[in-house]
């Protein structure tokens, strides 16, 4: 295919799109302005006459059609308004697409792909990033697999300090794209406690689409599903006695949670239990369900407190974009002290390493070793 047909084609397919499609005033004036041109035109009193001389030909056009003088005259005038209206359009048209391109230039989509696990997928986030987002291409990656041997985080303080500046990073980049140019598009596959507290750097982010990988269809994808009513169901909270300052939260939303690893790791501490009915892998892919989930678990979060529990030990199998999601709900200032648990099956105990997240007054995110913390179950 030649150039010209080729870019000819693509802009006679931007062309009829616009016009006919896209509802602004620059097309309604072209709409009308073609109308009356082929009203005028159909009148049948249309007289014209086009010449073209040079020296060595002469090319003329003329347009004679039957009709009486009012109906030339009415014709001619319908045709001129209508030239008036196309020529007021077409040139609405350029202005209004000059402002958006600039504006274009302006905006920019963020793509922060979050990988941690030596088993992941080739395809890159960024060639998955929904076509309504509109702006230039942003990168910002974490990666922590040079910090992964195997399956396993062997240096995960390395890949903590990947994660501590990120909400720095962020901040930087919506000033300097200004004030509603940024959108934010996350995704990966990483552990646990990492996703999580990436979900909590990035926080209640104006224009974030989260995405996830579908290991069946094989891409990444939106929570766009059908919510299929399952919602968490709490157990242990009715048997916990007031003024215990510490508890272990299990989450399960595609697998079961380990209880007999918990023990392992903490003990005979108190265990609360938030767990949908039917587990399972594709349990998440529903954007009102996972809102509902977060709903749930910052409200259990809230009924802690209200026990008196201080810190909570959290252990959560489920997909990565529902961690992240329970990340962004996790208050810094108001929810109690959080350690999020890394799950290492073949580890001794099963939960080997913990993320302290970073609230009341803690600048930064600590990496904890399971039984380095002291527990203390009842503190009156």
């Amino acid at each position: 295919m030649s150039f010209w047909r080729k870019h000819g084609d693509r802009f006679l397919d931007g062309l009829i799109t616009y016009v006919f499609r896209t509802p602004s005033w620059p097309s309604r004036l072209l709409r009308a302005g073609g109308a009356l041109i082929v009203a005028g035109l159909g009148v049948g009193g249309l007289v014209g006459d086009l010449s073209w001389i040079d020296a060595d030909r002469v090319v003329r056009l003329a347009v004679q059609a039957d009709g009486g003088g009012l109906s030339v005259h009415w014709s001619q005038v319908t045709v001129f308004l209508g030239i008036l209206l196309a020529a007021a359009g077409s040139v609405l048209g350029v202005i209004d697409h000059i402002a958006d391109r600039r504006q274009l230039r302006k905006q920019s989509v963020v793509v922060l792909e979050h990988r941690g696990l030596h088993q992941t997928v080739d395809t890159p986030l960024a060639s998955a990033v929904p076509k309504h987002l509109k702006g230039r291409i942003d990168l910002l990656p974490v990666d922590h697999r040079q910090s992964t041997s195997t399956s396993q985080i062997s240096s995960p303080e390395d890949a903590l300090s990947q994660i501590a500046g990120l909400r720095q990073q962020l901040r930087q980049k919506r000033d300097a794209a200004g004030p509603g140019n940024v959108r934010l598009v996350y995704g990966g596959m990483a552990p646990v406690p990492l996703t999580f507290l990436t979900g909590m750097m990035v926080g209640n982010e104006a224009g974030l689409t989260v995405m996830d990988w579908d290991r069946f269809a094989e891409r990444w994808r939106e929570p766009d599903g059908v919510d299929d009513g399952d919602r968490f169901t709490v157990a242990g909270l009715e048997e916990l006695q007031d003024k215990t300052t510490e508890v272990a939260l299990a989450v399960a939303v595609s697998f079961p949670s380990d209880v007999d690893g918990i023990r392992a790791t903490l003990g005979d501490m108190p265990l609360i239990r938030l767990a949908l009915p039917s587990l399972s892998t594709t349990a998440h892919w529903s954007a009102d369900k996972q809102s509902a989930m977060s709903k749930d678990f910052t409200d259990l979060l809230g009924n802690l407190m209200a026990k008196g529990v201080k810190r909570i030990h959290l252990f959560i199998a489920a997909p990565n974009s529902v961690v992240f999601s329970l990340g962004r709900h996790l208050d810094d200032r108001l929810h109690p002290e959080v350690l999020v648990y890394q799950y290492e099956r073949s580890a001794s105990p099963p939960f080997p390493w913990a993320v302290k997240m970073p609230t009341h007054g803690q600048s930064a995110a600590q990496i904890v070793k399971s039984g380095a913390i002291p527990i203390h179950v009842a503190i009156t």
